[in-house]
């Protein structure tokens, strides 16, 4: 015997087996019986498993392989409890945790599968699957189990598909249009918190908000809306000293009125691209003062009503607002972004998608991710980086 499987036979608490492996195949027909031992030899075998057939004696194996406890081969191997174990054919991972919410039934072993993904590395998820596969169920399931157990939950909905089961359990439903009541100001700080970079952050945001807006800028275009959105801070009289932040934010307006003031062909190109949402088809939407609060434990922000190009800009100013009150008041929430995909086909919104799942856990926050386009999701170094972080 080898002197290591001594010790531990005298260490822990091993026992020493005899042990017997045998397998019975049943079959229609010897064609079929061998195709079927040629595939169970070639798996045992890509196990370093050699098999071999019970020749001249198959009544003695198909009896030793019946449910009565007798071997009538008796070809046996000497190996310890821990060896042993591995030959156990009906294992399977169990799912199940001490706490947390249920999420279905082990088809294996018929057992629960029970976690809670705040005890997870991170709480972050990922779920990707075709229209029709069911994400939807999963998610609305899982949200309603996270809610009755005290977890907040906060949805981005760009389909209005979950404003019936918001409307059904008492939560808050915050639909977005050109003629919805609510406002949010993407230019809002967070005021109640000390933090001496909050403005440089904020206008690093902004940056990557207007290129959704706007599109692509070259570097002087690039420097110009630098200097234009700290000259609107600054005129409101709010600069890098944190007693400044509690002023009244700039709006979307006061930035444009900036960049026509500069009076240089590449100020008035930007913008000419922001007068759709000063005076154009979509004003008023994100010009005007943010007037609501969340406060409801369930929140779902919809976006159906907004034409298809402007989507993406709404989803990335609610997640911008999302992110600032989720800094203010860190408590165990999720926050659920159904269809990322129109996130992440830009390269600006996709990075701050992808600096969410790198940051929440700090927050408390657990961030799902949905997607049917897993192509296009997978297809970009965010959503790889999205789903690394999950």
């Amino acid at each position: 015997m080898h002197s290591c499987c001594r010790q531990s036979l005298h260490k822990v608490p091993n026992d020493f087996f005899q042990f017997a492996f045998y397998i019975t195949i049943p079959a229609d027909s010897e064609k079929e019986l061998d195709r079927a031992s040629k595939e169970v030899e070639s798996t045992l075998g890509s196990l370093l498993i050699v098999a071999k057939k019970a020749t001249l004696e198959m009544e003695e194996g198909f009896k030793s392989t019946l449910p009565m406890f007798q071997d009538k081969l008796q070809i046996l191997r000497n190996m310890d409890t821990t060896s042993l174990a591995t030959m156990f054919p009906f294992s399977t991972a169990s799912l199940t945790a001490n706490e947390g919410i249920l999420y279905g039934v082990n088809q294996h072993d018929g057992s629960l599968i029970i976690f809670d993904r705040f005890t997870l590395e991170n709480a972050n998820s990922v779920i990707l699957g075709k229209s029709g596969g069911g994400k939807s169920f999963l998610v609305k399931l899982e949200a309603l189990r996270l809610l009755l157990l005290g977890t907040e939950v906060i949805i981005v909905d760009p389909e209005n598909e979950y404003k019936k089961m918001c409307d059904l359990f008492g939560g808050e439903f915050v639909s977005f249009s050109l003629s919805s009541e609510y406002k949010i100001n993407p230019f809002d700080l967070k005021s109640d918190h000390e933090e001496p970079d909050e403005l440089s952050n904020k206008i690093l945001n902004l940056h990557s908000l207007m290129k959704v807006i706007v599109g692509e800028l070259t570097p002087s275009q690039d420097a110009l809306l630098d200097r234009a959105l700290v000259t609107t801070y600054q005129q409101k009289g709010i600069t890098q000293d944190v007693a400044t932040h509690k002023n009244e934010p700039p709006l979307l307006e006061d930035l444009y009125k900036v960049l026509l003031g500069f009076e240089t062909p590449e100020a008035a190109e930007i913008a000419t691209r922001l007068e759709k949402f000063i005076k154009g088809s979509a004003a008023g939407i994100f010009n005007q003062q943010s007037n609501f609060d969340i406060k409801n434990k369930f929140t779902v922000f919809g976006v159906r009503d907004l034409e298809e190009n402007l989507r993406p800009v709404a989803m990335y100013i609610i997640l911008d607002y999302i992110w600032n009150r989720i800094r203010q008041a860190p408590t165990k929430r999720v926050l659920i972004i159904d269809e990322a995909w129109y996130l992440v086909k830009q390269k600006d919104s996709a990075r701050y998608l992808q600096s969410f799942a790198k940051r929440a856990r700090k927050y408390q926050l657990g961030l799902t991710t949905i997607t049917q386009d897993v192509e296009d999701f997978l297809s970009v170094e965010e959503g790889r980086s999205i789903l690394t972080n999950s």
